[in-house]
Formats: C-alpha cells, sequence, structure tokens
C-alpha cells in the first residue's frame, strides 16, 4: 500500500511541470536540488548562488506586516536549453553517468505568486477565477506578472557547475556617468510571452569552457545587432580557439585560453577585435577608454592576473589568471565602479578601480607595483550592504570585439580628441577670452562608436537651445550664422557617409559644443574626418576660430591621431561658409576701377569714416560716426540733398559702410574696403523716417545679372537690418515704384528691423 502511495506522489510530481514557492535562500536551494538532487552542501556553498540570491533580494519590496516573505519562485522541471545541448552533444553524451541533456529553469518574481493565480493566466480565465481573491496585490493580467518578472536562471545537469545561462534584471538606476550594457530577451513560460533586459552570464563548467571562454560567450551576447539564437555555444568557442592554433588539439577538458586563442575565435565569429595593453596604462586612461566603448554598446574583455587581498596558506597573494567582461560603468560623485561579469562570481558583479599597493602595501609583489586594479566585493545579506574587496583583478590586456569594418580601434579617436582639445585650450587661454573678457572654460570631450543612422536620428533630434541674440561677450548670435547652422545640419543629414562612426564630442564646460565625426571603417594612414557638426554655435565658432592657418599640417607615418584630417575639415567648413556668402550676396568681384587717392600704398582704404560690421548694434547708424549724423542731417533742412552713405558686403561677410564722400576727393566704395574683393555693394540714402537701400555701385555690382542683383540686395537688407534693429531700412528696387516710406507688402517684403511703427526722422535718437 505504501509502495501505491509513494508512486502515486512520485508520478505527480513528475507530471507537475512546474512548481512555485516564495523567494528565500532556502527554498531557491530546494527547488536548484530538486530535479537532479544535487547535494545541498555544494549548492549553499557556491559563491554564485549566493550572489545570485542577494542580487535579486535587493529588487524585493519591503515585507508587508503579517508576512514571513516576498517575492516568488518558479521552477519549470523539464526546459531544452540550446547552449547545453550542443557541449552535451559535444562532450557529455559519451559520458557514462550523465544526467541527460534536459535542463531545468528558475524564474523570479518580485511579486507573491501561486499555482492558482498562474493557473488562471495560463487558462485565460483570471478575471473570473481571480475575482474574489482577497490579496490586492495579487497579479491578474499578464502585464502585471511582466512588470515583476526578474529573469530566469537555467540549471544543467551538471553536478558542480549547474549554473547554466542567467538572465537577470539590470539593478540600479541609469543616467548621466552610469551605464549598463543590456539588451532584450524573449521568454516563454508556457506560452506566456515576457521579456528581460539583460546579458546573459554563467559559470564555467572547466570542461569545455573556461573563464576566457565564458567571458567571450558573455561579450557576443553582447554586441549590438547579434541574434541571441546566433551566439555559439561555450563549447563551440571552445573547439574555434583550439582548431585554428598550430600545435593546439580539438580536445576538453579545458583549462584556460591565451590571448591569442581569444582572438583567432572572435576572427572565426567574423569579428573585428582590437587588442589594447593596459601594462602602462593609468586610472584616468582606463577610466576614458571604458567609457567610450560602454557608451558604444561594445563589451570590453579584460585578462590578467588575480591577486588576494590576504595571502595564501604559502604567504603568496597571486591566485592565477583570469579573464571578465566589462559592461557597465558608474563614475558619478568620485565613484570608481566597474560592471563586470565574472564567472565565478555572478552579473553585474561590482568592482572599484584601486591601486594595488593600497590594498598590499609592502607585500605587493614586483609586478603589480604601481598598478590599478579591479578589486571584487559581494553584498551582504541584507543586499545594501558591500563587504570589503576579498581580490583584486590586474587586468594586462583588453580586447574590444567589434564589427568587421571597424578597422580604426579607439586609440586614434582618443588621440584626435586629445589634440583638439589641446590646441582648444591654448587659444581659448591666449586669445578668445582675454579678448572677449570671460572666464577659461573647462574644455573636455567624450568618445564612442555609432551607426551612422544612430549618429543621423541623434542629429536629427538635436535643437541648439540658442537664440538669435544670444552673446557671449562682445559676440552676438545673428540671424544670418542661425540660417547657416540650419543648412549645416540638414547638409550633415543628407549626406553620403561610411556605416561606422567614432563621435568625438568637444565641451565648453558642461556644453556640447562641437561632434567631430571619424570613418571607423578608414585605414590609419587615410583621411578619416568624416565631417564637424555644430552643436552650440556660439561655443563651437569661438574654439574652431583657433584652426585657422593649420591646414598644412602633415601626419606622420607613426601618428595615431587624425589632427591634421581635422584642422583639413576645419578648413573646409570655412570653405562651406564661403559657398554660403556666394549664394547670398554673390561671388567675390574685384573693383573695377580705382582711384589713386581711395588706396594708400599699405593698401588700406583712405575713407576716415569707414566702418565694419560683425555683430549687431545696440545704437543707431548715426550714432557710429559724426558724419553717418551729417548725411542724416542734410535730408532734414534739403529733402533733394544728394548726401549719402556706402555699403558693401566683404569677402567675410563682413559690412563695410562710409560717408559717399563727393568731389574734390571723390572717396567712393574701393577707399572703405581698401582695394579688396567684395560682393554687392551700394548706397544708403538717407528718408524722412527711414534708411532706402539701393545695388548702387558700378566698382562691384555692375557685374551681376539684374536678377541676381534684386535677390543679393533682398539677402543684403535682411543683414543690414539685424545688425541695426534700432534703425528702418528699404530696399530700393529701380524697377519697383517710388517709396513711400512704408515696407513694402507681399511675400518678397523683408521684415522690419525697427522697434517703432511710427515715421520719424533717422537722425532721432
Amino acid at each position: 500500500m505504501k509502495a501505491a502511495l509513494w508512486a502515486a506522489f512520485f508520478c505527480a510530481i513528475i507530471m507537475t511541470p512546474y512548481l512555485i514557492t516564495s523567494f528565500e535562500e532556502a527554498t531557491l536551494a530546494a527547488l536548484i536540488h530538486e530535479p537532479y538532487g544535487y547535494d545541498h552542501a555544494d549548492i549553499f556553498d557556491k559563491p554564485q548562488i549566493t550572489y545570485i540570491y542577494n542580487y535579486l533580494k535587493s529588487f524585493m519590496p519591503p515585507i508587508p506586516a503579517g508576512k514571513k516573505t516576498v517575492g516568488s519562485i518558479l521552477l519549470e522541471h523539464e526546459y531544452i536549453d540550446r547552449d547545453f545541448l550542443e557541449d552535451y552533444s559535444r562532450f557529455y553524451l559519451g559520458r557514462f553517468g550523465n544526467d541527460g541533456y534536459k535542463c531545468a529553469r528558475l524564474h523570479f518574481f518580485s511579486c507573491d505568486l501561486t499555482h492558482k493565480r498562474l493557473d488562471a493566466l495560463l487558462a485565460g480565465d483570471a478575471g473570473e477565477v481571480l475575482a474574489d481573491d482577497e490579496d490586492e496585490s495579487a497579479v491578474k493580467t499578464v502585464e502585471q506578472l511582466q512588470s515583476h518578472y526578474l529573469g530566469f536562471m537555467v540549471i544543467k545537469p551538471l553536478t558542480r557547475t549547474f549554473v547554466g545561462k542567467t538572465c537577470l534584471r539590470v539593478s540600479g538606476d541609469r543616467g548621466e556617468g552610469k551605464k549598463k550594457i543590456d539588451k532584450r530577451y524573449d521568454v516563454n513560460l508556457f506560452g506566456i510571452k515576457l521579456t528581460i533586459d539583460s546579458i546573459a552570464f554563467q559559470e564555467q563548467d572547466k570542461v569545455v569552457a573556461a573563464c576566457a571562454t565564458t567571458a567571450i560567450w558573455t561579450a557576443l551576447h553582447s554586441l549590438p545587432g547579434r541574434g541571441v539564437k546566433d551566439i555559439k555555444s561555450c563549447s563551440e568557442i571552445t573547439t574555434a580557439a583550439l582548431n585554428f592554433v598550430d600545435g593546439s588539439s580539438n580536445g576538453f577538458p579545458n583549462k584556460e585560453l591565451t590571448n591569442k586563442q581569444i582572438q583567432r575565435t572572435l576572427d572565426v565569429e567574423g569579428l573585428r577585435y582590437h587588442n589594447t595593453s593596459l601594462e602602462q596604462s593609468t586610472r584616468e586612461s582606463f577610466r576614458d577608454y571604458l567609457i567610450a566603448h560602454i557608451d558604444s554598446d561594445l563589451p570590453v574583455i579584460l585578462t590578467g592576473t588575480v591577486y588576494g587581498v590576504e595571502p595564501n596558506e604559502s604567504g603568496e597573494y597571486v591566485k592565477a589568471g583570469h579573464a571578465i567582461t566589462a559592461l557597465g560603468y558608474d563614475f558619478r560623485d568620485g565613484k570608481q565602479w566597474v560592471y563586470v561579469h565574472d564567472d565565478r562570481l555572478g552579473p553585474y558583479a561590482r568592482a572599484e578601480i584601486v591601486m594595488v599597493e593600497d590594498y598590499l602595501g609592502t607585500a605587493t609583489p614586483d609586478a603589480a607595483k604601481g598598478r590599478w586594479g579591479l578589486a571584487m566585493s559581494i553584498r551582504e545579506a541584507d543586499a545594501t550592504t558591500w563587504v570589503k574587496p576579498h581580490e583584486i583583478i590586474v587586468p594586462d590586456i583588453s580586447i574590444i570585439p567589434a564589427d568587421r569594418k571597424t578597422r580604426i580601434d579607439f586609440k586614434f579617436a582618443h588621440g584626435t580628441a586629445e589634440r583638439i582639445r589641446d590646441q582648444v585650450v591654448g587659444y581659448l587661454v591666449d586669445e578668445i577670452c582675454p579678448m572677449l573678457g570671460i572666464d577659461v572654460p573647462s574644455v573636455g570631450y567624450e568618445i564612442k562608436l555609432a551607426s551612422i543612422a544612430q549618429a543621423r536620428d541623434d542629429v536629427r533630434q538635436h535643437c541648439t537651445h540658442r537664440e538669435i541674440g544670444n552673446k557671449l561677450g562682445t559676440y552676438t548670435l545673428d540671424e544670418e550664422r542661425m540660417i547657416r547652422w540650419r543648412k549645416e545640419k540638414l547638409g550633415f543629414l543628407t549626406g553620403n557617409l561610411a556605416r561606422l562612426q567614432w563621435q568625438i564630442d568637444v565641451y565648453w564646460d558642461s556644453e556640447p559644443a562641437f561632434r567631430v565625426f571619424l570613418d571607423a571603417t578608414d585605414i590609419p594612414l587615410g583621411n578619416a574626418v568624416s565631417g564637424i557638426y555644430i552643436l552650440d554655435p556660439i561655443y563651437a565658432d569661438a574654439m574652431l576660430a583657433g584652426f585657422i592657418g593649420q591646414e598644412s599640417q602633415v601626419a606622420g607615418l607613426d601618428d595615431q591621431h587624425f589632427f591634421p584630417a581635422f584642422t583639413r575639415a576645419v578648413k573646409q567648413r570655412r570653405d562651406d561658409y564661403e559657398s554660403h556668402l556666394n549664394s547670398m550676396y554673390g561671388t567675390l568681384r574685384a573693383p573695377n576701377h580705382i582711384k589713386e587717392n581711395e588706396v594708400a600704398r599699405n593698401g588700406k582704404g583712405t575713407n576716415p569714416t569707414a566702418k565694419k560690421f560683425w555683430d549687431p548694434q545696440q545704437i543707431r547708424l548715426v550714432e557710429v560716426h559724426q558724419a553717418y549724423q551729417k548725411v542724416a542731417d542734410a535730408v532734414v533742412s534739403d529733402p533733394d540733398s544728394k548726401s549719402k552713405l556706402i555699403w558693401a558686403i566683404g569677402k567675410d561677410g563682413v559690412l563695410f559702410i562710409a560717408e559717399d564722400i563727393p568731389a574734390p576727393d571723390e572717396l567712393g566704395h574701393p577707399s572703405m574696403t581698401g582695394m579688396q574683393a567684395a560682393r554687392i555693394a551700394g548706397e544708403i540714402k538717407p528718408k524722412i523716417g527711414y534708411w532706402e537701400v539701393n545695388f548702387f555701385s558700378g566698382r562691384y555690382s555692375g557685374d551681376y545679372a539684374d536678377v541676381e542683383r534684386t535677390q543679393f540686395l533682398t539677402n543684403a537688407l535682411y543683414k543690414i537690418r539685424s545688425l541695426f534693429p534700432r534703425d528702418t531700412f528699404e530696399a530700393f528696387y529701380p524697377d519697383a515704384p517710388p517709396s513711400t516710406g512704408q515696407q513694402p507688402d507681399g511675400p518678397e517684403a523683408p521684415v522690419s528691423g525697427s522697434d517703432t511703427t511710427e515715421a520719424a526722422p533717422v537722425n532721432a535718437v
């Protein structure tokens, strides 16, 4: 009778596809023990299980009054894990005492889940079945279940190394100065579709996988654009490493992979890798290096030596070589934290960048003196307190797996950014800041690798916070510069650029000023600068002005930067500005006649009333020079007066204005430009209540077509109005009816720059 009852009991267990229990350390161990009967001591002593339990505990809400626990664990008895199935077929199948190819899987929830509630969700009648459930926090919909889902852990049928593919919700907040790489994993729980944002973790099984193999496996899961089903299992990764190195054999067990084997495995994966020696690096340089790659969603494989904080029985501090994968960082408020997947510990384990000698003191081995390392620590049982570090990993080599087209690695982007920053700082200190009377800003930069689709999306969504009239010292942002900024933005969005770009954002204090794009698919001796995008027109123009005249620099064969290419790109951007000026105000024209008295022997114009204007003025035109007041006064006493001013747009967009001095001196347009080539030019005549602007200049304007002169005059009128917003200006077109002093109607009518609608003498202040 007893035998029959026990048979029925075990049959019921076998027929039950899942078990649910509360979230506790003991119940976690019990569910791990359930499928294969692993020894409880092996489970409780396993650091990965302790870590995972404390990690998950940090997500659990406070325990309500009257309850002992909160949260749930679900055991899925039979689960086919693709990674283990591949490993099983390659090695474990030939093992006489193997436990089969089927795995189990644990699911974790931050809510109280019961068989009744899950059955109701599976059957689709939760609304009816759970209508009388008195627990207000009870999960009654799939959406609620998803909100409480914390991830899963595969239990492999291996006695000592049973922690298989594990994906747990990413902990902590997000924000500037902190990031963790993750991607979305789809989970099917008996037909219920769930998702978890994470990066897969598993422990090495010391047979088909070494720590380096699991580090590669984690890195492949982290790479953007790679489907989960396309990632090879650990046994496949190890086989690839062994088969492609001379003198190696295709065999298991495998204890370790060399750096060469790691790189060869990435070759087989069709990836490009960039390896960097860290032996001479500083904490600061490593931090910049890590930020650039994590911000680019690229994992960082680190290989090096593990040192114990305390000596072992033999008095030695060196433990072994090791490999981990860095997936995140937190450098806010002075923190020096790096988040890694360490197969001996768990996912997103926290490590601090420290100097080895600060922990080992005089006992520091010679190989670790002067070196920094990653001090590993774990949470206490309360899930919030971190214990003191128990060991330090000192990396020697970093390996970055990336898209095969990424020929240019980080050091070229970093070298370019360093030289740009140094040049900008020197220019700001020596020239710009003293000239503008402002404090020298802090100049920094950020680097990341992005696809051109990402880069364009960022640019498309970017809108400068600057407005017309914003100032930096004596520099004022005008309408023309804003129009040009918009054209540059459209030019970048519609241009033809390579698929992968290194982005260098250069900062003025905390404000991003401009962004440099480097073609990551180029070669080290190429011209890799794709372009420059302006993020802040005021700061960017002030900083980039320091590169004028440096276009002749030539890169050396061994240079690990593209600074000369950058200076040429700055020049090309200025050349583009010239194209803009050509379309707005006409191509350059030399004065077709110059009178002897109009230009001095030193090439300067001889008109004493000549002025140049770059920025908007806070005074009226008559206040600029007493001669301008005299011209305005003349029209008050004699409406038929011939007195007038002359103007011209210079080759660099500057506005020249001067009095048109009649005979016998006869100082015309060349007398204010100094014989320089200029664009559209003309006269400014005083009228009652406004200034009339025309394009009458036989020296400069006569060589444009009639339709061009009209358009150039319209554009110049906008510029003149923006420079003198307190005055009123109207254009005089020869074919138009006589002006009445009112602004013309219609779409071609310029907008008045005056701050009053009443007509008043132009000399009124």
